[in-house]
C-alpha cells in the first residue's frame, strides 16, 4: 500500500517537472479566453438591460416616453408605495403638486394583475395604519391625568374635647 502511494507521488512529481514554456503558454492562453469569454457574456446582459429602459422610480418625462399607458392615482405616503412598487415591478413617477400634501403618482405596470395586486396591498396597509391608535394622543392623555391635581386622601387626626 505504502509502495503505490509513493509510486502516484513520484509520476505526480515527474509531470510537474516536465512543464515547459510551451505548455504553460497554452494553459495561460485557455484561462485567459475563458476569462474574456465571461466578461463580455456579463457585457451583453448589461447592455440587453439598458436597451430595455429604465424601471422603478423615475421622472414623469422617462414614463410618458415608455411605449405602455400612463395612469395615475392620489397617494398620502410616499414611501409605503415605493416599497409596494418595487416588490410588483410598477414603473412610476412621483409628483407633488403644490400647495397639497398628497402626492400623484404616475405609474405603469408589466400587467393588470401586477397593478391590482399592488394597489390592494397599498390600500390594506393604509387602512391598518389608520385604525392603529395613536401612541402620541395616548401619551398626552396620561400627560393631561398628571397635571391635574390629585385630591389629598390622606386623614388629618385633630383631636376633640
Amino acid at each position: 500500500m505504502q509502495e503505490e502511494v509513493e509510486n502516484k507521488v513520484v509520476l505526480v512529481i515527474q509531470g510537474a517537472s516536465r512543464l515547459t514554456a510551451d505548455v504553460l503558454k497554452r494553459a495561460m492562453a485557455k484561462a485567459l479566453a475563458e476569462i474574456k469569454q465571461k466578461h463580455d457574456k456579463k457585457t451583453l446582459q448589461k447592455e440587453a438591460k439598458k436597451a430595455e429602459g429604465p424601471h422603478g422610480k423615475m421622472t414623469v418625462k422617462e414614463l410618458v416616453a415608455k411605449d405602455r399607458g400612463l395612469q395615475s392615482v392620489e397617494v398620502e405616503d410616499q414611501k409605503s408605495f415605493e416599497k409596494i412598487a418595487r416588490k410588483y415591478g410598477i414603473d412610476y413617477a412621483p409628483y407633488k403638486a403644490k400647495g397639497q400634501d398628497k402626492f400623484l403618482v404616475f405609474f405603469k405596470a408589466p400587467d393588470s394583475g401586477a397593478m391590482e395586486a399592488a394597489f390592494s396591498e397599498y390600500t390594506n396597509k393604509q387602512l391598518k395604519k389608520a385604525e392603529r391608535p395613536s401612541v402620541l394622543r395616548a401619551l398626552a392623555q396620561i400627560r393631561g391625568m398628571i397635571r391635574t391635581p390629585v385630591k389629598d386622601k390622606t386623614r388629618k387626626k385633630v383631636p376633640e374635647r
